[in-house]
């Protein structure tokens, strides 16, 4: 018999740098925080808030969309890449 991986389980077996890399392609186009938690299949929305998408907004890899507004029900995140030509 051989056990079987839950999706939880692999998400949790997934690094954060992984995750990061994951969020950062996801978020090309903006998302809400808990698509965002539906991708990567987690469930625990004070560990993803703190642990996850907290450090990603203070490193400035994900950007609010309405960031004068952080707990709006319309809050969504977007990450882009900087562009070295773009002034």
């Amino acid at each position: 018999m051989t056990p079987q991986v839950t999706p939880q389980a692999t998400a949790q077996a997934t690094s954060h740098v992984d995750k990061q890399e994951i969020i950062i392609e996801f978020c090309k186009e903006p998302k809400t925080a808990t698509e965002i938690m539906e991708h990567l299949q987690l469930t625990h929305r004070e560990h993803f808030r703190k642990h996850i998408l907290k450090p990603l907004l203070e490193a400035g890899i994900l950007h609010m969309t309405i960031p004068d507004k952080p707990s709006s029900p319309n809050q969504k995140y977007y990450s882009k890449l900087k562009d070295p030509n773009h002034v």
